[in-house]
C-alpha cells in the first residue's frame, strides 16, 4: 500500500536525509533503562505513543488531499507541534516504533523495580495482546487526557468525536493496510475478549442494516478508573456491594482442624497460581470456567461469613460482599449487578463473597438469578464463595461450577470450649470463677451465639466498671441468647427443671437410682454415647416430675414433646427445622441437632400409645414403634419417655433402662389424704383401708381430692370431702385392687 504523503511527492532528497537523523534511533544498547517514575509517569508516555499512532495514522491515509502542500504542512503542524514541520510517513513511522519499544523496555524495568503501572496491570489480567492494548489504550486516553482529545478531533478520522471510538476509526489507526484491517476485525466480535470479558462497552447494537465499523466502542468507565488509580465508590450497585479489607485472622475462625488446612491449602494454591501466570496456560486450554467457586453450606451462625472473612485477610485480598436477599430491593437487574460485582472483584483482585444464597437453591424461582450467576461463575477467574443456611439440592449446571462444597457443622463440645477461649478478647480477660468448660457443655451454641454471648458480657463489664468478665456476667449473657432461640413451631415447650429428686414422693430407693442415672449420664456423655430410659407409671405427673428431676440433677433443660403429636407421620404435619431450614417430620424435629442450652428429650405418652404398639395385635403400626427406636439408635444425648403402665414389659434394645415407678410408702399417701379431708370425719382405719385398696401417687391423690371437693361445694357442704365423696369419685376413674398390699410394701 502506498504511502499518499511519502518522501518523493512533497520532499527532495537532500530534505529527507536532514530530517531523519533526530528521529533515528541512535542509542547505546548497554545504557540502563530507567523504570518510569509511577503511574502517571506511564501515562504520559502512553499519552505521546498514541499521538504519534494517530500521525501515523493520518499520514497513511493522506491528508486533506483537497488543500494545497502549504496549507496541509501548517494544519499538520498545529495538530502535531511535537513533530518536525515536514515530517514524513516513514519517519513518523519509526519514531512510533523506537517510542512504543522505549515504552516497553521501561515497563519491563518498571516491573523488576516493583513499580506498578496500572495499565500493564490491567493489560495483564485480561491477557491481552498488542491489538487489544492499543484498543485499550487509544480509549483510555480518549476518555481522559484533553490534549489526545483535541489532537483526535482535528485529524478528521472521525466526524462526530465524544469520549469513545468507531470500530472503522480504531482499525484505521492500529492496522496498517486493508488486509489485517479485515482481519483485525474479529478483535470486536461478541466472543473476542474485549467483549467477552467487558473490557469494552458499545453505544447501539448491530442489525441487518449496520456496519461494525460505524459502532462505537468505548472503555468501561470502571475500567478507566481502575488504571487512573481512582477505586473510590461511585456506582449505586456499592448500596448493595460491600468491600472491606476483613481485619478478621485465620485463628480466631475455629473449625475442624483438618478441614480448615484443606479449604486454606486450596485458596492459596490457585491466589499463587493466578499471581504467578501459572494458570494462564489453563485459562487459554479450557476457555472458561477457571475460577475457583467454593460453596459454604450449614447452620447459620457456624462461621460461614467469618472463615470469608478470615481467608481475604489470610490473602491480603479485598472481600466484595453481596447479599443475594437484597436484590429485589436493586433498580438493576440480576444480569448487571453480578456483572458489576464480578468485574470489580477482577479489577481489585478481590474475592466475591455471595450471602443468604438460599433462592440460588430453591429449584425453578429466581431462575433469571441463577442463570446470571451460573454465568458469571462460568467466566470468573477469581475467588466466589457463596453461603447459604439451607440444605443443598444443587443442580448438575451449578454442581459442575463448584470447585469445593464445606459443610458447616454444629460445634460439638470440645469445639465449643475452643470457641469460647478464641472468641474471648485479650483486653478484657475473664475472672477466675469462669468455667469455660462449663458454659461449652450447657450451652449448645454456634460461634455466632458464643460471640453474642460474649460481646455482651463485656459490653455490661465495661458499662459498669469492672476490669474482667465475670462468671455471672457471661452465665446471664447465654442465657439471654437462649431464649432468643424458643421453639417457634408450637410443639415443643423448653423450660428449665424446678423438680427436684429430695422432694419426689419416691421409694428412697427410687430416687437412689435416678441419682445414680444422672451419675451413669455423666460418664456416658464423656464417651460421647447417649442414654435412653423409659418411666412407666400410673400417674403421668409424677412420671414427668421424676424427669424432671433427673435433668435438674444432669444440669440440663427439658425440651418437652407430646408423644401423641410427634408420632405423626403426615406430609401436612412437616415443620420447619430452624437449624437445616428443612421440612421435616415432627420425630426429626425432636431429635434433630440444635442451638441452645443442654437439655433433655422427654416425650410425655398421656394416652398410653407405647403399650399398644408394643402390643402383639398393633397391626400396621410397626412403622409408627421402628420410627422412635431408630432416632434412638442414633441419638447422644439424655432421652425419657414418660408413659402409662405397661401391660407388656418386653421393650426395644434402644430403651437402656426402664423404670416402672412405685407408690409411695403408705404412711405418706396417708398424710396426703388427711390433708383433704376432714380431720374429724375419717379415722385412722378408714384412711389404711382406703391406701390399702386404692394405692395412689401423691399427684394422684390431689387430683381425686380437688374433685371430691368441687363436688362437695355442688351439693351445698362445706368443700372439705368426706371419705365417702372420695371413693365415690375414685369409682369414676380407679377400680379396686382385688389383693390389698400389706402396709408399708411394695406395689
Amino acid at each position: 500500500m502506498k504511502t499518499p504523503m511519502s518522501a518523493q511527492a512533497t520532499l527532495a532528497p537532500s530534505d529527507q536525509a536532514g530530517q531523519v537523523i533526530p528521529f533515528s534511533l541512535q542509542r547505546d544498547t548497554n545504557l540502563h533503562v530507567v523504570p518510569f517514575a509511577d503511574n502517571l509517569d506511564h501515562l504520559q508516555a502512553l499519552e505521546q505513543e498514541a499521538k504519534l499512532m494517530l500521525a501515523v495514522a493520518v499520514l497513511r491515509r493522506g491528508w486533506d488531499k483537497g488543500r494545497g502542500k502549504r496549507d496541509q504542512e501548517e494544519s499538520f503542524r498545529s495538530i502535531f507541534p511535537f513533530l518536525p514541520d515536514d515530517v514524513v510517513f516513514e519517519q513518523a513511522e519509526k519514531l512510533l516504533a523506537v517510542t512504543a519499544e522505549e515504552n516497553r523496555q521501561q515497563e519491563n524495568a518498571s516491573r523488576q523495580a516493583g513499580i506498578v503501572l496500572n495499565f500493564v496491570a490491567f493489560c495483564e489480567m485480561w491477557q491481552l495482546d498488542s491489538f487489544e492494548r492499543n484498543v485499550a489504550m487509544l480509549l483510555l486516553l480518549q476518555n481522559t487526557a484533553p490534549d489526545f482529545i483535541a489532537c483526535f478531533r482535528k485529524s478528521g478520522l472521525e466526524e462526530h468525536c465524544d469520549n469513545g471510538m468507531e470500530i472503522g476509526t480504531l482499525l484505521t489507526i492500529i492496522a496498517p493496510d486493508l488486509r489485517q484491517q479485515l482481519d483485525c476485525r474479529r478483535y470486536f466480535s461478541i466472543n473476542g475478549t474485549l467483549f467477552r470479558e467487558r473490557v469494552l462497552t458499545q453505544l447501539g447494537d448491530i442489525d441487518g442494516s449496520s456496519t461494525i465499523l460505524r459502532l462505537s466502542v468505548y472503555l468501561h468507565e470502571r475500567n478507566v478508573r481502575y488504571i487512573l488509580g481512582d477505586n473510590n465508590l461511585y456506582h449505586t450497585a456499592f448500596k448493595f456491594i460491600r468491600r472491606e479489607r476483613s481485619h478478621v485472622q485465620l485463628e480466631q475462625v475455629v473449625l475442624p482442624e483438618k478441614l480448615k488446612d484443606e479449604l486454606v491449602s486450596s485458596v492459596e494454591r490457585f491466589m499463587a497460581g493466578r499471581q504467578s501466570g501459572a494458570l494462564d496456560g489453563l485459562d487459554e486450554f479450557f476457555g472458561y470456567g477457571t475460577g475457583l467457586a467454593i460453596l459454604f453450606h450449614g447452620p447459620s451462625g457456624t462461621g460461614k461469613t467469618m472463615m470469608a472473612k478470615g481467608l481475604a485477610h489470610h490473602l491480603n485480598a479485598p472481600l466484595l460482599t453481596l447479599n443475594l436477599e437484597d436484590m429485589g430491593e436493586m433498580r438493576m437487574n440480576d444480569v448487571d449487578i453480578l456483572r458489576f460485582l464480578f468485574r470489580e472483584a477482577a479489577l481489585m483482585g478481590a474475592i466475591v463473597f455471595l450471602d443468604e444464597c438460599d433462592d440460588i437453591f430453591s429449584g425453578h424461582e429466581n431462575t433469571g438469578l441463577s442463570r446470571a450467576l451460573l454465568l458469571e461463575l462460568e467466566k470468573s477467574r477469581c475467588i466466589t464463595i457463596l453461603a447459604t443456611n439451607r440444605p443443598v439440592e444443587l443442580d448438575p449446571a451449578m454442581e459442575r461450577r463448584l470447585a469445593l462444597k464445606v459443610h458447616f457443622r454444629l460445634p460439638d463440645a470440645s469445639l465449643r470450649l475452643c470457641m469460647w477461649k478464641t472468641l474471648t478478647p485479650n483486653s478484657l480477660p475473664l475472672a477466675d470463677d469462669v468455667d469455660l468448660q462449663a458454659l461449652a457443655e450447657r450451652y449448645f451454641f454456634t460461634g455466632g451465639l458464643i460471640k453474642n454471648s460474649i460481646f455482651m458480657a463485656a459490653n455490661a463489664a465495661i458499662a459498669t466498671g469492672q476490669t474482667v468478665i465475670t462468671r455471672e456476667l457471661l452465665e446471664q449473657a447465654a442465657s439471654q441468647q437462649s431464649l432468643s432461640l424458643s421453639d417457634t413451631n408450637g410443639i415443643c415447650q423448653i423450660y428449665t427443671p424446678k423438680s427436684s429428686l429430695d422432694a419426689l414422693h419416691l421409694h428412697q430407693i427410687q430416687k437412689k437410682q435416678l441419682r445414680n442415672t444422672a451419675r451413669a449420664w455423666q460418664r456416658l456423655k464423656t464417651e460421647g454415647l447417649g442414654l435412653n430410659m423409659l418411666i412407666s407409671t400410673t400417674d403421668v405427673a409424677t412420671g414427668i416430675k421424676s424427669a424432671e428431676a433427673l435433668a435438674a440433677v444432669c444440669g440440663l433443660k427439658v425440651q418437652c414433646f407430646d408423644y401423641g403429636k410427634v408420632i405423626s407421620m403426615a406430609e401436612d404435619n412437616k415443620l420447619i427445622d430452624p437449624v437445616s431450614q428443612r421440612k421435616v417430620l415432627p420425630m426429626q424435629y425432636a431429635f434433630s441437632e440444635g442451638t441452645g442450652d443442654a437439655a433433655m428429650i422427654l416425650f410425655v405418652d398421656y394416652e398410653g400409645m407405647l403399650d399398644e404398639l408394643l402390643s402383639d395385635k398393633a397391626d400396621g403400626k410397626g412403622l409408627l414403634l421402628s420410627n422412635l427406636t431408630g432416632h434412638l439408635r442414633n441419638h447422644r444425648g439424655l432421652f425419657c419417655m414418660v408413659s402409662t403402665k405397661l401391660k407388656k414389659t418386653i421393650l426395644p434394645v434402644e430403651f437402656n433402662l426402664h423404670y416402672q415407678l412405685e407408690y409411695p410408702p403408705e404412711e405418706l399417701q396417708m398424710r396426703q389424704w388427711e390433708l383433704h379431708l376432714e380431720n374429724k370425719a375419717v379415722s385412722n382405719d378408714q384412711l389404711v383401708t382406703l391406701v390399702e385398696s386404692y394405692p395412689m401417687h401423691t399427684a394422684e391423690i390431689d387430683f381425686i381430692a380437688r374433685q371430691a371437693a368441687t363436688q362437695s361445694i355442688i351439693q351445698g357442704m362445706s368443700g372439705k370431702p368426706t371419705i365417702e365423696d372420695i371413693k365415690e369419685v375414685i369409682g369414676r376413674y380407679r377400680q379396686k385392687r382385688n389383693m390389698p398390699i400389706l402396709f408399708g410394701g411394695s406395689q
